[in-house]
């Protein structure tokens, strides 16, 4: 038995190996790969004659009942149960040990929908035992009612890999359906997000739960900025597992499945990433400040070890009454992993309105905790950059909407204010960071040379030109005001209006911008 990182499964249990490729679903089987691999390794006795040779394992009945908590498990990770070379006498003991250890619940994967009808009256099918098959293709569709006419009393469906799109499927007799992307390291074939969509539509218009595994691979999904990509995030899979900023993890055939607790903050759910000592986070929080080396947080970890938490955390009350971190996410990543009690904490009375207010917070509060040099400032200020951007469109949209505006927002002026340093620094930083050599920005770090210095340097170099498209039409009207922008989206002749800092980033978005609309430049 192996711990699994299998997201809908804890445990593997693999009583024979080997198997036999019989669709384009086990075109990558990463089974093969991990066989080939380990047929190598004298430690692994079981995988000596390669992954073409389907091998029974006696050995191997006596581990569950060795389990003593009770454990989700995967049979057969590195086979097929129900593979042609299976003889009924072992399937038969394989089910005898399920059958004896109630305790554990067992999750049985097959393609080999005619060896389930054929064997189905000769085997036991315990409540603790799920039985799937794979249905990746449209060709394999036709597993599914073998599947619902055998005798096991939980049935799911493996949707995995998801390699094009599926009829309507009809899940009567289904209790899950698991759907997920190609992930092993030859992967070449993406999944559509309409196709998982599909998929997710029958489930609950037939009020099957619905469990979407992960993407696969990251270029695969369509979200570059999903942040399950993220190993450090509490739902992490590869190549994510969002779908539309959601995340669906219904998983009946796992007891011990996590699931996805929300908090409620300025009209928006957010997901719990940790929840300790009456303390959560959310990652749009914990990750907005840069996160501490390895080395540094072994340090940080062992200090805390030895002396205890010294600062407290820092929290805001939600309307619910919860306690969210606003301030301390590495010191709460400590406590968590050293299993303290008793955490101190602090909380922040501030008239936040939005978490736009809390971030701006979060980055003002590090100067207060931090000897930081000018160009250390505005570095650190400048992670509010794109916030302030998004508060100053939000104050173009009201303009649009005929909204008061509580005022107008100078972008490189709110970095300053945060930085405590003039805008001028601030304007000529940018420049130096978007035009300067490598080794002109390693001597400002280093305080070598300074932003005046530096930015001698660069001033007369023209920005970069993007090159535009042949033959493509302009979607885009530069405009001269807000003004201007707000009588065009009345009278209907722009859909949108988008703030640029520069006339260098206009081609680009014409790439990807297929409406009509209005261009604010913020730069003369």
């Amino acid at each position: 038995m192996a711990d699994s990182n299998i997201e809908w499964t804890e445990k593997t249990w693999n009583p024979t190996t080997g198997c036999t490729k019989i669709s384009k679903e086990c075109d990558n089987c990463y089974a093969e790969v991990m066989t080939n691999r380990m047929m190598h390794m004298p430690n692994q006795p079981r995988y000596k004659a390669g992954f073409g040779v389907f091998a029974m394992h006696e050995d191997a009945l006596g581990e569950p009942y060795k389990w003593k908590k009770p454990t989700t498990v995967f049979v057969n990770s590195m086979s097929d149960l129900f593979h042609k070379d299976m003889k009924i006498e072992f399937l038969q003991k394989i089910f005898k040990v399920m059958n004896d250890t109630p305790q554990h619940t067992y999750q049985v994967l097959t393609k080999r929908h005619h060896e389930i009808t054929k064997y189905s009256k000769d085997l036991n099918w315990a409540d603790n035992i799920w039985m799937g098959v794979s249905v990746g293709s449209e060709a394999g569709v036709r597993r599914i009612e073998h599947l619902v006419n055998c005798g096991a009393k939980h049935k799911f469906l493996s949707v995995e890999p998801l390699l094009e799109e599926l009829p309507d499927l009809n899940l009567k007799g289904i209790d899950l359906v698991i759907v997920g992307g190609e992930s092993g390291d030859n992967s070449s074939r993406p999944v559509e997000l309409d196709w998982i969509l599909k998929v997710k539509k029958n489930c609950d218009q037939q009020g099957v739960p619905f469990f979407f595994k992960q993407w696969g691979m990251k270029k695969f999904n369509p979200n570059l900025n999903d942040p399950t990509m993220d190993k450090r995030h509490r739902y992490y899979a590869k190549g994510g597992c969002m779908i539309n900023g959601k995340i669906y993890l219904s998983n009946p055939s796992n007891p011990n499945s996590p699931d996805t607790p929300t908090l409620e903050l300025f009209g928006n759910e957010y997901y719990i990433m940790d929840d300790y000592s009456d303390l959560k986070s959310i990652w749009e929080l914990k990750s907005y400040l840069p996160f501490m080396e390895d080395d540094l947080y072994e340090q940080l970890k062992t200090d805390i070890k030895i002396n205890g938490l010294n600062d407290p955390i820092l929290f805001v009350a939600t309307p619910n009454g919860e306690k969210l971190v606003i301030e301390g996410h590495t010191r709460l990543r400590a406590c968590i992993e050293l299993k303290l009690k008793n955490i101190p904490t602090k909380e922040v009375k501030e008239n936040f309105e939005s978490i736009d207010d809390i971030k701006l917070w979060m980055v003002r509060h590090q100067f207060q905790r931090r000897n930081l040099s000018s160009v250390e400032k505005i570095e650190l200020a400048l992670l509010s950059k794109e916030t302030i951007e998004k508060m100053a469109k939000d104050n173009l949209y009201k303009a649009g909407k005929n909204k008061e505006i509580d005022k107008s927002i100078d972008t490189y002026a709110e970095i300053a204010k945060i930085a405590g340093v003039g805008r001028t620094s601030v304007f000529m930083y940018s420049a130096i960071i978007e035009k300067a050599s490598d080794s002109v920005k390693q001597k400002l770090r280093k305080g070598d040379i300074s932003i005046t210095s530096a930015y001698d340097k660069v001033k007369d170099i023209p920005e970069k030109k993007i090159t535009k498209p042949k033959n493509k039409a302009n979607n885009y009207k530069i405009l001269d005001s807000i003004e201007e922008a707000q009588k065009l989206l009345e009278d209907g002749k722009i859909q949108g209006v988008t703030i640029l800092k520069n006339k260098a980033q206009i081609d680009m978005l014409n790439n990807y911008v297929k409406t009509k609309f209005g261009i604010v430049i913020t730069e003369a």
